[in-house]
């Protein structure tokens, strides 16, 4: 574990292993986090090696190791009370509130894929599909589980129907009261498991959480989705997807509504972060000159004056 801001009582810890993502999340992505941390005087530390030896008959890939992460915490950090686990490919907007004063201690905290979300969820999940066909992948399918609802999803992992499917991107939760419960979650489960997310515990972990009435929904700004947002705001950006200048100022619109921007999914639109120059396409002043004005006090008065 590599402490990157010392710790007191709140902890963000993220997973980058292999050389290659973490250095494509400490140029682009750190610098946000750091701003952040430093703001609200959270902690900051990166796992860069797996949790779990590699020859254990319960290793797993990183999406798994994050339930083993609040144990790891709890025992090299043990004065660290409350833990937010993030994926490395989330943009942080450092001007936004403290993620720890919206959370419930007795519940894991997460932010909904389908409820509470400034758009159509059903009609969204269309455009995705329609216009990824249109402008990224003539093969891309019209129809697949993307298309699924709730019934269909779980059913598709052998799992009992649950009211929600949430995005475990971001998770925070209390240390001491969920750190075992995860860490007995991911040794329920061998390795090489099958899942309709390529091994992944997405819809595994959202089935735990449910079933045991664990979760806290968050406002979905603390989990914007990339994709979402493009398809739901101007989706012939998919069009121009390789334009840096365009992309990065689009990136830059959204981070003005957000506090957490999340580039989740396998899409190659969804991987614009890991261009080597992407962070210095993003202009932090504009954020923070814009903050400083939403809190200006205005007299709304007419700068011209009428004559008649």
């Amino acid at each position: 574990m590599k402490i990157i801001i010392k710790p007191k009582k709140k902890l963000i810890a993220c997973i980058a292993i292999g050389s290659e993502y973490r250095s494509l999340w400490e140029n682009n992505i750190l610098p946000t986090w750091k701003l952040y941390c430093k703001k609200n005087n959270i902690g900051l530390v990166l796992f860069e090696n797996n949790l779990i030896e590699k020859k254990s008959l319960f290793w797993k890939k990183a999406t798994w190791q994050r339930l083993l992460v609040g144990e790891a915490v709890r025992k090299k950090l043990p004065k660290v009370e409350e833990l937010c686990v993030m994926d490395i490919d989330i943009m942080i907007n450092p001007y936004s509130p403290d993620i720890f004063k919206s959370t419930k201690k007795n519940k894991i905290n997460l932010t909904s894929l389908r409820k509470n979300l400034p758009f159509n969820y059903k009609d969204t999940i269309r455009k995705i599909a329609f216009f990824r066909k249109e402008f990224v992948n003539k093969k891309y399918p019209l129809d697949s589980l993307l298309n699924c609802d709730l019934k269909t999803l779980y059913k598709s992992d052998k799992l009992t129907p649950q009211k929600d499917e949430m995005c475990v991107g971001v998770m925070v939760f209390n240390v001491k009261k969920f750190s075992k419960i995860l860490y007995n979650w991911f040794f329920d489960y061998k390795k090489n498991i099958d899942s309709t997310t390529g091994g992944g515990c997405q819809t595994i972990l959202n089935y735990l959480i449910l079933k045991n009435k664990y979760e806290n929904l968050l406002d979905y700004k603390f989990q914007t989705i990339w994709i979402f947002e493009v398809v739901s705001r101007f989706p012939y950006l998919l069009k121009y997807i390789k334009n840096k200048e365009l992309v990065a100022s689009f990136t830059m619109s959204i981070l003005l509504d957000s506090y957490f921007l999340h580039f989740a999914g396998g899409g190659r639109e969804s991987s614009i972060w890991e261009s080597k120059d992407f962070y210095k396409r993003i202009n932090l002043d504009i954020l923070n000159n814009f903050k400083i004005y939403q809190k200006k006090k205005l007299k709304g008065l007419p700068v011209i004056s009428i004559k008649n």
